[in-house]
């Protein structure tokens, strides 16, 4: 078969079969930062690649999936919201036209104070690890030493030494 014609030959979903790579090597990158899927205006479903609004259970479902299946197998958090950043927000100004805040009369952690003794003891999502390592590396940052302090500490350091100078 000549390469134009390989080039031409279709997927399953009868798709470009280079635009599936294409596809399948940006899910893999998605995949490993699950934070970059949900965009402002789509939210990317991982399993298909598909740019939705929302990821519904009837979405999920076609995957033979939960949305709790879900956030645990790409690493989102359990509280996370499987919808663009848009919708998020039209949702957050409807409940405080609503007064939704108004109408929660009790917080078990703030009514039974032997809850907040016990601790919260949960597994960290893949989510929360980013975030938390990208905020350490930002505060690594900005607590950098300048001017003098910063050279006396580079030179202490030895040079770091690799493979191919030994």
């Amino acid at each position: 078969m000549s390469p134009a014609r390989l080039a031409m030959r279709e997927d399953e979903a009868g798709r470009p079969a280079v635009r599936t790579m294409r596809l399948g090597e940006g899910l893999a990158a998605l995949r490993a930062d699950p934070r970059r899927a949900i965009q402002e205006n789509a939210i990317r479903c991982l399993e298909c690649g598909r740019a939705l609004r929302q990821l519904t259970n009837t979405h999920l479902r076609s995957h033979g999936i939960t949305a709790t299946d879900y956030k645990s197998r790409f690493g989102y958090n359990r509280c996370r919201p499987l919808m663009c950043l848009a919708l998020q927000r039209l949702y957050v100004e409807r409940a405080v036209k609503a007064g939704l805040a108004s109408q929660i009369r009790c917080r078990p952690i703030v009514a039974q104070p032997e809850l907040r003794r016990r601790g919260g003891t949960r597994t960290i999502s893949l989510e929360e690890n980013l975030t938390r390592r990208d905020a350490r590396l930002k505060g690594r940052v900005l607590r950098m030493p300048s001017g003098p302090a910063r050279r006396k500490r580079v030179e202490a350091d030895p040079p770091p030494v690799l493979d191919a100078q030994v």
